[in-house]
């Protein structure tokens, strides 16, 4: 899991919604913006996952992917798409480290 201060806050959830750039690929939508501070999040969503034991752990295959990555600045929150429900964890990093590259976020 990331520490909180690595997560994105709710008010900055809001704001990348409405004014972050956004970037897709096979298993994810993602939203991100420049930041002083790297900030990230993963969203499972209710009508892909039914269970809140499948949600959790998707969004922890994500934090623990991210931990070990070295990232510059910037916030970003990373929804899962449909074909992810099937996605080893090895595609998984890989999606997460080409959508991060494409925003140029990676040291």
């Amino acid at each position: 899991m990331l520490p909180k201060k690595k997560r994105v806050t709710k008010e900055a959830f809001r704001v990348l919604l409405k004014e972050g750039k956004t970037l897709s690929n096979q298993l994810f939508l993602f939203y991100h913006k420049k930041s002083p501070t790297p900030q990230y999040a993963f969203v499972a969503p209710k009508n892909l996952f039914k269970s809140s034991v499948k949600r959790n752990k998707f969004r922890r295959i994500g934090y623990n992917i991210m931990r070990f990555l070295d990232i510059k600045e910037g916030v970003g929150i990373f929804i899962y798409k449909k074909p992810a429900i099937t996605a080893p964890q090895k595609e998984i990093k890989e999606e997460i480290v080409s959508l991060l590259k494409k925003a140029s976020l990676l040291k």
